[in-house]
């Protein structure tokens, strides 16, 4: 029926596709929507970055943890910024059942954050890639 992305290039589509959901979400005013989008987006570049490093991206409940994504990947999350590790830390699935954003989150921000980790992990990726082109390719195994 359906199966995960298998290369890098293929979970960096279905982020950038989550991505421009969370644009047209944000445009309607569907504040929880984008957010949660956006969470969706960050999970499919660190899963683009386990694939690039040629790691088993981690499936259950680690598998929607974006810093134990990138744990798995390798990468510390020391190397982002406070905001991204904050933006990460609080993506959790359950956002999903919420009516409204807390108050004290502000849509704007978490928009910042998730755009300066997409940069990062694309920045990742690319020097990935240079150290092994073959593992980015559609058909890699």
């Amino acid at each position: 029926m359906y199966i995960d992305p298998l290369t890098p290039q293929d979970w960096q589509d279905v982020g950038l596709e989550r991505r421009s959901d969370a644009v047209e979400l944000r445009r309607a005013e569907r504040d929880v929507a984008c957010l949660y989008y956006l969470g969706f987006t960050a999970e499919c570049f660190a899963k683009a970055l386990c694939a690039a490093r040629g790691r088993d991206i981690p499936k259950g409940r680690d598998g929607h943890n974006v810093l134990a994504i990138l744990a798995q990947a390798g990468f510390s999350s020391q190397a982002l910024s406070p905001e991204v590790r904050n933006f990460l830390a609080d993506r959790d699935v359950s956002l999903r059942y919420q009516a409204a954003l807390p108050a004290d989150v502000k849509i704007e921000d978490e928009i910042a954050a998730s755009n300066r980790f997409v940069s990062w992990c694309t920045t990742q990726l690319q020097r990935a890639c240079r150290r092994n082109p073959s593992a980015h390719r559609r058909n890699a195994s």
